[in-house]
């Protein structure tokens, strides 16, 4: 019996450590997407399995995704955050199991662009990447949009109701997640960056960032798994 529960519990080891070393988990293909697939397909429980950091967003379009340290947070219109419920469905998100290779001092004047461009350099070309920016913010334009009923805006169409915050000197996270250069559209090629207050109650997807000072930490992979969802009206 005690050799049986060792091995049941090396079993279970195993299958995480597989989770793991998954690399990048994606739900839905891009460009499905952005056509106007945003009928949620699977629960954030389950989502939680491939992942505990990265991006996606929720039923209808309601709102921007930031999973951040294993939690799930859901940015309103407004931009003010809450932590969704396991069963609240999901359309698409991008997710890892992240685990830094490498962390370093930042202090940049540019904008979110000045930053993609430093991780670049930091990391391999053609890869996955994922980063973490602990920092302080001098000016932050961050976005979120409010859900749709079916039938669904493509994406260019949906954004241009969204609302848009201005922050200054706001400290927080930035998580952001890269995808290399591809035609297929099946993921988003450059960098995608999502931003949580040091408090956890505002939040969205970043659309500037100027002026960031603080600590990054980064990781590369090559590992990508696609789960294509049945689709809906």
């Amino acid at each position: 019996m005690h050799t049986r529960f060792l091995f049941a519990c090396l079993l279970v080891l195993l299958a995480a450590c597989a989770r793991q070393q998954e690399g990048v988990y994606q739900l839905a293909a891009f460009d499905d997407f952005a056509a106007g697939q945003y009928a949620g397909a699977v629960p954030l429980s389950a989502l939680k399995t491939h992942g505990d950091f990265g991006l996606g967003t929720f039923h209808g379009l309601d709102g921007e995704m930031i999973v951040l340290d294993g939690v799930i947070y859901r940015a309103a219109s407004d931009c003010t955050l809450s932590r969704p419920a396991p069963s609240t469905l999901s359309p698409f998100a991008e997710l890892v199991f992240f685990k830094p290779e490498a962390s370093s001092a930042i202090a940049l004047d540019g904008d979110a662009a000045a930053l993609g461009k430093w991780l670049d350099g930091k990391l391999p070309e053609g890869s996955f990447a994922a980063v973490r920016v602990k920092a302080t913010v001098k000016r932050l334009t961050i976005r979120s949009v409010a859900g749709f009923p079916p039938p669904y805006p493509a994406l260019g169409e949906a954004l241009k109701s969204m609302t848009i915050r201005e922050l200054t000197d706001v400290s927080g996270t930035i998580v952001g997640l890269r995808g290399p250069d591809q035609p297929t559209g099946v993921w988003v090629p450059g960098w995608h960056f999502h931003f949580v207050s040091a408090d956890g109650k505002t939040g969205g997807h970043v659309l500037n960032a100027e002026g960031i000072v603080g600590q990054a930490a980064w990781m590369a992979t090559r590992k990508y798994s696609l789960e294509l969802p049945p689709r809906k009206p």
